[in-house]
């Protein structure tokens, strides 16, 4: 019976390929589990976009909807148009500016001053008076 060396050339370079072919499969899978959790990562997101596109299209639909009824119309005919239906009676407010007696004046002018001085003004008006 011949004893073969263990560590002849022969063997090394077998085991060295064998290492290489094994690092090379786990390297290729671990390559492939990582597209695959990548892609199904963008799917998420894919199709999270697209359940939020939906629900601006039913929304979209909706507002759509809307703006055909007859309801609409009148609304935007009477706000926009001054227009009324038959039958119908238009109010119209008028906003009066009211002018301020002179003892009323004196009375709120102190307000507004108070009103526009800095925040330390203020406390130190409500500690030590009128001073500053």
């Amino acid at each position: 019976m011949r004893h073969e060396n263990v560590y002849s050339a022969k063997n090394v370079i077998s085991l060295v390929v064998v290492f290489c072919v094994i690092f090379w499969l786990i390297y290729s899978i671990g390559s492939f589990l990582h597209e695959s959790r990548k892609i199904s990562t963008e799917i998420e997101e894919i199709r999270k976009t697209n359940t939020e596109i939906e629900a601006l299209i039913e929304d979209k639909k909706k507002e759509q909807a809307y703006l055909k009824t007859q309801e609409r119309i009148e609304k935007e005919a009477k706000m926009q148009m001054g227009k009324k239906l038959p039958g119908e009676q238009v109010l119209v407010f008028i906003e009066e500016k009211l002018e301020l007696l002179p003892s009323e004046e004196r009375r709120i002018r102190p307000q507004k001053r108070l009103n526009q001085m800095p925040n330390w003004k203020k406390w130190y008006w409500v500690f030590w008076g009128n001073g500053v």
